[in-house]
């Protein structure tokens, strides 16, 4: 039985901690949710003190971080980059820019992570905003908070995205095959960090993770697609998504599944390998 490829991304929504200053709620949050999540033993006092600062910090992505591990195990990951705002999701495209040329120009792909999902116009805009920003003219897209509309595929295929990868199950994990929307290709999403690892719970994560694995196996689909997102990457913030993204990369790695990106995901599809 062949083993699925995984194909892994990771949802930039976040760059500097300036970007949610009166701008949104982002810290507000995070401060209330530590105090919920230590009193619960959920947290350390480490992460509990690193989280009630990070306001402070220089930045809050973990892009070159990340970058190293994925290049380490050899993992070609997407990077899903905001050209509009919203949830939470704060910065500019003009603050994004240099972020956006350093994966480029650390061979990782980029795409767009849309906040327009229903209206064709808004999705037009922000598709002609990502080809400006870098030049590229095949590129896919994953909605910030995976939303999506009974349309959104038709429209995405029609401003011009050569995949899409927001269709996710929020109730249980869904291995469903890619397929074709006109000249677009459809990754349902499988695996996120924020739906299969939770602060204090790391095995119960891994557990998880290891029967979705064995149900993809199952049911034979090609590829599974992880999303983890960047920020993260920090094992003094977030100690158990951070082990949980480590740990399933080393296990896909040492158990040969092979890792691919979207784009030559669907070079082997179009050429029927």
């Amino acid at each position: 039985m062949r083993k699925p490829k995984v194909i892994v991304s990771h949802d930039v929504d976040h760059l500097f901690p300036k970007e949610h200053y009166f701008r949104d709620l982002i810290y507000p949050k995070l401060w209330v949710k530590s105090i919920l999540k230590l009193l619960h033993h959920d947290i350390g006092l480490t992460s509990f003190a690193k989280r009630m600062a990070s306001p402070f910090e220089e930045r809050r992505h973990r892009i070159p971080e990340i970058i190293e591990f994925d290049r380490e195990y050899g993992v070609p990951s997407t990077f899903f980059f905001g050209v509009s705002q919203g949830l939470g999701m704060s910065y500019f495209t003009d603050e994004c820019v240099e972020t956006v040329r350093y994966v480029q120009d650390n061979g990782f792909d980029v795409g767009v992570h849309g906040i327009a999902f229903d209206d064709a116009g808004t999705i037009a805009e922000e598709h002609e905003r990502f080809l400006a920003l870098t030049g590229l003219n095949d590129f896919g897209i994953r909605t910030h908070y995976v939303r999506m509309a009974e349309e959104s595929l038709a429209l995405f295929e029609k401003a011009g995205y050569r995949f899409d990868t927001s269709i996710f199950d929020r109730q249980r994990i869904n291995f469903k095959k890619p397929f074709r929307v006109g000249a677009m290709w459809e990754f349902s999403l499988h695996i996120m960090d924020g739906y299969i690892v939770f602060d204090g719970k790391l095995e119960s994560a891994k557990q998880v993770t290891l029967e979705a694995i064995r149900e993809a196996e199952q049911i034979c689909v090609p590829y599974i697609t992880l999303l983890f997102h960047d920020y993260q990457f920090d094992d003094s913030l977030f100690p158990d998504q951070c082990a949980w993204y480590k740990w399933a990369i080393r296990y896909f790695n040492d158990n040969e599944y092979g890792f691919i990106s979207y784009q030559d995901a669907i070079k082997e599809l179009e050429e029927g390998i």
